[in-house]
């Protein structure tokens, strides 16, 4: 193990939907029409060190129908030392199989790799969400979906900084983050948004959904990752503000941790 290892997922798609889930965590949603390439970090995803998983789910673009032709995923976990990015070695290697036998235009399939982080992240400490009533659920993640907005509405860095503290720590601790640029990206946490703007747009159209093996949930629109779009009047010009909860404790207040 590095003294900071990260750990890259390199993503390169084209001729389908997808869904990519990190450890039962919506990692990348990707419902647009073209072929798509990149790479991120993906350390937040692992809590701590040992065996990982990554879960896909590539979709036809035309419902219920086969695959095109060339249609494929191709998934790679890289790890590097930080701030060494080009003395790195290959974790994963995987790439789609023949899809002609995949006639629904559906394919699932999982894959394991191994990490060795010297962190632990704050939500190894989850309890099971699915015993909570869901109204009740539901209520108090729509109250605090409201004071996320406020925030953003009323430019107050100081309740958003209340409110996401333990999801900002664990990004930090995951990406090994010094205290100096802490302080930077925490005072811009806010910037870019056009405040006056700011509309939580109706939380009826949203469903409520589990991950993490029931410890991690959110409200989510179909075909998106868990979030909310908060930023615009205009739906189609909001961003969506990617967001999870859990619970440390079945007496803890539920906290945003994603």
């Amino acid at each position: 193990m590095g003294v900071k290892p990260i750990y890259e997922l390199f993503i390169d798609a084209r001729g389908c939907y997808f869904e990519l889930l990190v450890n039962d965590i919506p990692f990348y949603f990707h419902y647009k029409v073209g072929a798509t390439s990149f790479r991120l970090p993906v350390n937040n995803f692992i809590p701590k060190s040992g065996q990982q998983n990554i879960s896909l789910k590539m979709l036809s673009v035309n419902e219920g129908q086969e695959f095109p032709v060339g249609a494929e995923v191709i998934l790679k976990i890289e790890e590097f030392e930080k701030n060494t990015p080009k003395e790195r070695k290959a974790v994963m290697d995987y790439k789609t199989p023949d899809l002609k036998t995949h006639t629904t235009g559906v394919f699932t399939d999982k894959k394991i790799f191994n990490a060795d982080v010297p962190y632990t992240l704050s939500y190894v400490d989850s309890v099971d969400l699915e015993r909570i009533d869901r109204a009740v659920l539901r209520e108090t993640l729509e109250k605090e979906y409201i004071k996320y907005t406020e925030a953003f509405k009323n430019n107050d860095l100081s309740a958003y900084q209340k409110l996401t503290s333990e999801r900002q720590e664990n990004i930090f601790t995951s990406l090994y983050v010094d205290s100096e640029r802490r302080k930077k990206q925490e005072a811009s946490y806010l910037s870019g948004v056009t405040h006056n703007l700011v509309k939580l747009h109706p939380l009826k159209t949203y469903q409520l959904v589990f991950y993490n093996n029931n410890k991690f949930v959110g409200l989510q629109m179909p075909n998106e990752a868990p979030g909310i779009y908060i930023d615009n009047e205009k739906e189609e010009d909001a961003f969506i503000e990617y967001i999870l909860f859990h619970k440390k404790t079945a007496g803890s207040p539920i906290s945003i941790v994603l």
